[in-house]
């Protein structure tokens, strides 16, 4: 299962997802880029991946995808940050607040 939830400001776009994006939530999450991606109009669009504890191949490849034409891709987890960087393959994804367990 996976949640999408849209963020639309006047600086950027944000899809924050929560969950597995794997299986048909690729195709998914897909829908919901390809929609957004007529309506931003020049702005910043950020996939938040703060909440998502797996990813599999298709979504590794529509991630890359996204990453490719411009999408900013951010993760917390030591997980998801590292395949992050594996997508990005230039090390030059976003980050935010990656964990380490300690407050």
């Amino acid at each position: 299962m996976l949640k999408i939830t849209l963020h639309d400001s006047a600086g950027e776009f944000r899809l924050t997802l929560e969950g597995r994006l794997a299986g048909a939530w690729v195709r998914e999450l897909e829908l919901c880029w390809d929609t957004a991606s007529s309506t931003t109009g020049g702005r910043r669009t950020v996939v938040d991946l703060g909440d998502v504890d797996f990813v599999d191949p298709a979504g590794e490849e529509l991630l890359a995808r996204m990453h490719r034409s411009g999408v900013a891709l951010t993760g917390q987890t030591p997980l998801i940050c590292a395949m992050l960087e594996q997508v990005c393959q230039s090390g030059r994804c976003d980050r935010v607040g990656v964990s380490n367990g300690t407050p």
